[in-house]
């Protein structure tokens, strides 16, 4: 897959050797207080070894990728990863999950690691559906989603439970055409 330039990123794919730093991101994402994604730091217990065997499945995987957004002094702003079942009745279908730091949020960042990842799963003869869970809360998520086709196909009452209360998911897809 070839790499994707911005003027103060790259989004690449994710290799061994990004594992300090991929670590270190979600460390620091784990840390916001209005993080709409089901972690927080008193769970995060991720060695980098769990980081590297994490990339090296996904990158043994023909229906798995991971994505990142690096800036020139090589610090990870964003993040994009998928992976489908090994089980051939499912391996079709991958669930993704993204983040972007905060202070590169409505830069475009998402966008260009969600194209990207569809680009890839285009081309992909494993995958025909690509999948997603999202906070009902985030709404500048959804639109991006929304903006690139995927649609609401339910929701899960009580999905999560962070900070105290509990959040509401939609399930969105894409179905890709083969």
């Amino acid at each position: 897959m070839p790499e994707l330039t911005h003027r103060s990123w790259v989004i690449r794919p994710a290799n061994v050797a990004d594992a300090p730093n991929m670590l270190s991101y979600v460390q620091k994402l784990a840390q916001e207080p209005d993080l709409f994604l089901p972690l927080v730091v008193e769970d995060f217990r991720l060695t980098v070894v769990d980081e590297e065997s994490m990339i090296a499945r996904h990158e043994a995987r023909d229906n798995a990728l991971v994505l990142i957004a690096v800036t020139a002094d090589d610090r990870i702003v964003g993040m994009w990863d998928c992976m489908g079942s090994a089980r051939p009745a499912l391996q079709h279908a991958v669930e993704f999950g993204m983040s972007v730091a905060r202070e590169y949020r409505g830069q475009g960042v998402g966008a260009a690691l969600l194209s990207a990842g569809l680009a890839w799963a285009r081309q992909s003869p494993a995958v025909h559906r690509v999948e997603l869970e999202v906070y009902t809360e985030n709404r500048p998520a959804i639109r991006l989603y929304e903006k690139f086709g995927f649609a609401i196909e339910g929701r899960k009452q009580h999905a999560f439970y962070q900070h105290g209360r509990y959040h509401d998911s939609l399930i969105m897809a894409l179905l890709l055409a083969k």
